[in-house]
């Protein structure tokens, strides 16, 4: 095959990868954030400080993936939580949903944070997967990174 006729497909490739980015960085409409309403009782609880509150949103078995580490069960992520919260890691955390998927049993979203820190302005992408616990979604598997800081900083 010539190299001219790879380049279509090369295109389409790219742009396509393109046009999933950009919409990955759309907030969700009303309508779609009521359907996954996790994040914002999550930044709820823990802009409030209640590290318990946090904690009773993952099912028994909850497991989060920080940059930190892994932290499995309630117990261990209510006290991650409070060790943050007691060290002022994190202040006025927005958490924004940009893909919301509903199944049955399953629910799967992700988005992006910000947060204030006494280093300045933090951010990153998360994702969770939850299943319902009788009438009621519990999370089972919350990730999230920290996006470096700009170049030169």
């Amino acid at each position: 095959m010539q190299p001219r006729t790879l380049m279509l497909p090369i295109f389409c490739l790219a742009m396509a990868g393109t046009v999933t980015a950009m919409a990955a960085e759309t907030e969700l409409s009303e309508t779609d954030v009521s359907k996954c309403p996790t994040n914002k009782q999550w930044q709820n609880a823990y802009n409030k400080g209640d590290a318990m509150a946090v904690a009773d949103l993952y099912g028994l078995g909850g497991i989060e993936v920080t940059p930190e580490g892994i932290s499995e069960g309630r117990a261990a992520i209510k006290e991650r939580v409070q060790k943050d919260q007691e060290q002022e890691k994190l202040r006025n955390l927005i958490i924004v949903a940009t893909k919301c998927d509903v199944e049955e049993s399953f629910r799967w979203s992700s988005g992006r944070w910000n947060a204030d820190s006494p280093h300045g302005p933090m951010s990153g992408f998360w994702t969770a997967i939850e299943a319902k616990d009788g009438d009621v979604w519990k999370i089972h598997n919350l990730t999230y990174n920290l996006r470096p800081p700009p170049a030169g900083k």
